[in-house]
């Protein structure tokens, strides 16, 4: 990141949403174990802040048990406790295919990169060709459900533009280019709305959001397509059904949503 905007009134302190970012970085794997943040000049410019606002940032962090002092008082990310959940790859498919179908998409940004060091020799041809990233944001009536970025092989990426990828489901768009999903893998945890994020969907920094990570595999058994989805909560239920020891998804429906005042 080179530089990141603040919101200064959307109702979250600075240092909190310098925080809500970096916590983000590390737990996606942006910042993977041992990796050094970058240092406090380094975050006073892309923040756009002062050290003493960093500093913050960074004792919320190193409370929080996500980062610690390596040698030379360099800033390391500390290898974090849990095992993510292992759900059906069935349910991955046809959740991502509910998404689509339920709702209308808008793209924010579209544009071809070197892939992240998370992801490098992970999705397909992506050791040392750039990838296609696609942000997007879902909508049902009007009204913001979830925000994706998407990281899809350059080969595949090259078939279709920004403006079909606005009326035409991801996986629609792999299929036509000859990679059909069959299997994939999902993360799902919690997150806080960071300043760009909580823009984007009309909501508070520092607002809860579902997160998301799913990587899809097609019937080569390469894996095409990696999407981080941040949803929220209030607007969006997934139910699952547990039977004979394993997950089947039922439903993904929209909860009623109450009158609310547009954003300014």
């Amino acid at each position: 990141m080179d530089h990141v905007s603040l919101q200064r009134d959307l109702g979250a302190p600075l240092h909190h949403q310098i925080y809500l970012v970096l916590a983000d970085g590390i737990s996606s794997g942006r910042y993977g174990v041992g990796a050094a943040l970058p240092t406090e000049e380094q975050l006073t410019q892309m923040f756009g802040v002062s050290r003493i606002t960093v500093r913050r940032a960074m004792t919320s962090l190193l409370d929080a048990g996500l980062i610690e002092r390596g040698a030379g008082r360099r800033t390391t990310v500390r290898p974090q406790l849990g095992q993510p959940l292992n759900v059906r790859a069935a349910s991955v498919i046809e959740n991502i295919a509910l998404y689509g179908a339920e709702t209308v998409a808008e793209v924010l940004e579209f544009d071809y990169v070197a892939a992240p060091d998370f992801l490098r020799g992970k999705l397909w041809d992506s050791h040392d060709r750039p990838v296609q990233r696609a942000v997007r944001v879902r909508r049902q009536d009007s009204e913001p459900i979830m925000h994706l970025t998407s990281y899809v092989p350059e080969a595949l990426g090259r078939s279709f533009t920004a403006a079909e990828l606005d009326r035409i489901p991801m996986m629609k768009l792999l299929g036509r280019a000859g990679a059909n999903i069959s299997g994939g893998e999902k993360i799902v945890s919690a997150t806080l709305a960071d300043p760009v994020v909580a823009a984007r969907l009309e909501i508070k920094v520092g607002a809860p959001l579902l997160e998301m990570r799913s990587m899809m595999v097609d019937q080569k058994g390469r894996a095409v397509e990696y999407v981080e989805m941040l949803a929220i909560p209030d607007r969006l239920k997934l139910r699952l059904q547990v039977r004979d020891d394993q997950v089947a998804p039922l439903s993904l429906t929209s909860r009623p949503k109450s009158p609310r005042k547009p954003t300014k």
